[in-house]
């Protein structure tokens, strides 16, 4: 089956459409997922900063639930973060396929799109790192604040025997 270039690059635009709309809606998925954990997390504060008091048992299944939940939010976020790079690549290949890589095609002198855009593994601006930091960060904090108490007496300890 012969197809006409101009029917191959209209063909293309439409992908291409498709492909971002999907790249963005994954990555709003991923934010509000984010944030709706946010939210949990902002209550498990709250009532861990009033006056309650958890023994000892709490304190670990607390703990327990904490982690469990953590680590079910990273595997959420990587699934998405996985069909985010797939898209990523098929809309790399569309980009290349309308010479958006290639220098003088739609401006004097230069590309379209930098090198750089081509490169799927660029970590230091990745939404997903992002938001996996923040989740091992709410983690760790929420964990601290459960076992604050023992904490600051092990602390004490290092202190008098260190003499910090």
């Amino acid at each position: 089956m012969q197809i006409k270039d101009t029917k191959k690059a209209d063909i293309l635009m439409n992908l291409l459409i498709e492909r971002y709309k999907a790249a963005h809606i994954m990555h709003e998925r991923s934010l509000n997922f984010a944030i709706w954990i946010l939210g949990f997390a902002i209550a498990m504060f709250w009532i861990l900063l009033g006056k309650t008091t958890l023994i000892f048992s709490q304190k670990i299944v607390l703990t327990i639930f904490v982690v469990i939940i953590s680590f079910l939010t990273k595997k959420f976020l990587n699934f998405i973060e996985i069909g985010f790079n797939k898209n990523r690549m098929i809309i790399v290949n569309i980009e290349e396929a309308l010479g958006c890589y290639k220098s003088n095609l739609y401006i004097e002198g230069k590309a379209l799109y930098p090198e750089e855009y081509k490169n799927l593994y660029i970590k230091k601006t990745s939404h997903f790192k992002v938001l996996y930091l923040w989740i091992w960060t709410v983690t760790v904090f929420l964990i601290s604040l459960i076992w604050f108490e023992q904490i600051i007496i092990i602390l004490r300890i290092i202190k008098k025997y260190f003499h910090f």
